[in-house]
């Protein structure tokens, strides 16, 4: 997210550890950022959040975010209750980027730390010409393929998605369209 500003040197947290959290995470530990902490509800994604390079995991309801400690807060989960710890968790004039898409219905949420901190916060949504870097970051960085936990060939793509469903064990679940003899 470019109204993020620049990650290096920032503390920045990533909150929700599904494989858009994950590759998040990544990629503002390649960016520069001088640490990362993810958090999630479950187990299986933190696990996952720190082969792919998180310094830090906390299980949400149990061990949150710590208050007033970062820079920078990437929303990737679209829970009210995770946007009001990503708020909290902001050193003041920091910046909030909402990555995961919120439900098209009003959610309540207290927003006053965007005026008394100073909050920024802003959407993100697709990209624009990121995907060259993108690829080539994914080239040079084996740690990120831990996001794929399953790999299911095109007859069982019905079976993907019950094994998708599974967020404890499963991050992304890819549907294999051709043999590996055919790649």
């Amino acid at each position: 997210c470019t109204m993020a500003g620049d990650l290096t040197g920032k503390k920045v947290a990533v909150s929700g550890a599904g494989p858009i959290g994950l590759l998040t995470a990544f990629a503002a530990k390649a960016r520069g950022a001088a640490s990362v902490a993810a958090s999630d509800v479950l187990e299986g994604p933190l696990e996952r959040a720190a082969k792919v390079g998180a310094d830090e995991v906390f299980k949400a309801g149990e061990n949150n975010l710590p208050a007033g400690a970062f820079d920078v807060a990437f929303e990737c989960s679209s829970a009210p209750a995770s946007i009001a710890t990503c708020l909290a968790s902001l050193k003041p004039r920091g910046v909030l980027a909402q990555v995961g898409m919120l439900p098209a219905k009003p959610i309540s949420l207290d927003l006053s730390a965007l005026v008394s901190r100073e909050i920024t916060w802003v959407g993100s949504f697709r990209f624009d010409d990121e995907i060259d870097e993108a690829i080539e970051l994914l080239a040079g960085h084996p740690e990120v393929d831990a996001v794929v936990t399953h790999v299911v060939s095109a007859e069982d793509a019905v079976g993907a998605f019950a094994v998708a469903k599974d967020s404890q064990a499963s991050g992304k679940v890819l549907v294999q369209v051709w043999g590996a003899e055919e790649q």
